[in-house]
């Protein structure tokens, strides 16, 4: 793997970390405003200051791909490989990201849902699963993984700003219907995942390769974090709505972990993304 290569995955997952926060802050937003108070401000400003940054790292991305393409950092300044990275389904991607991270950027509710949207499409545009025979299935499939991912760590940092800044009792409402919906939200993930795993890859021997190791790595990871948010669940949100300054430290502690592993399935997605093919 060269140092371009390098470069690409961790510019790729970083964007996935921004992008994800962004819109998945715009979702918690839009979905619990009505239950928050003072949290309310500081998670859109969460949305906005994180799709601010998707968008200086998405470029970056973007413009580095004619410089893997030619094999050397020159290739940014190469015309012909600028347009035909621009012209493929990546340049589609980059540029429908941009246009949904601008939207999220003012801090507004419906233009930073329906940025979110622009950001959660964008992914149908790229991978393996365009060239795939099953494309429109495979798309279905990716739409509600990503979307259920985005959910998920887009959640856990707003999550914390409610515990804070929210009475005891709001917070163990609002963090039990979130609660209630990831339980549904976790199992569309994993369904999802299953069904694009059993059609990309040709066989269980391909589990064996790199990108099958990448594959039950990310498994893993979304095995604990169920853990994780189970303890959340039945332990740890009961305790907060009776005001347990302990219940209430121990949360945020889980949910740390929680985005410290989703990071960590986010950047063996990038590897998986960038670096490999399921065949």
């Amino acid at each position: 793997m060269s140092w371009l290569d390098l470069l690409s995955v961790l510019l790729r997952a970083s964007s996935f970390v921004l992008m994800f926060q962004a819109a998945g802050a715009a979702f918690f937003a839009a979905w619990q405003g009505g239950m928050l108070g003072a949290s309310l401000t500081p998670i859109a400003r969460l949305s906005a200051t994180s799709a601010w940054s998707a968008m200086a790292v998405v470029l970056a991305d973007g413009l580095l791909a004619p410089a893997r393409m030619a094999g050397e950092l020159a290739g940014v300044l190469d015309p012909s490989l600028l347009k035909l990275a621009f012209l493929s389904g990546d340049g589609a991607a980059w540029v429908l990201r941009l246009a949904g991270l601008a939207l999220m950027v003012p801090g507004r509710a419906r233009l930073a849902l329906a940025g979110a949207l622009l950001v959660l499409a964008s992914f149908v545009l790229t991978g393996h699963t365009v060239t795939h025979e099953l494309r429109w299935l495979l798309a279905a499939l990716l739409a509600v993984h990503v979307a259920a991912v985005m959910f998920w760590l887009g959640s856990l940092e707003p999550l914390i700003q409610v515990l804070k800044m929210e009475t005891a009792a709001r917070a163990h409402d609002v963090i039990g219907r979130f609660s209630h919906w990831a339980g549904w939200v976790v199992a569309a993930l994993f369904l999802a995942a299953l069904g694009m795993a059993a059609a990309l890859l040709p066989g269980p021997a391909a589990l064996l390769t790199p990108y099958g190791a990448l594959l039950l790595t990310k498994l893993a990871g979304f095995t604990s974090l169920l853990v994780l948010a189970s303890l959340n669940r039945w332990r740890l949100a009961p305790a907060i709505g009776k005001s347990s300054p302990q219940a209430a430290r121990a949360f945020i502690r889980v949910v740390r972990l929680e985005q410290l592993l989703i990071v960590g399935v986010l950047l063996a997605t990038a590897v998986m993304t960038s670096l490999f093919s399921p065949s």
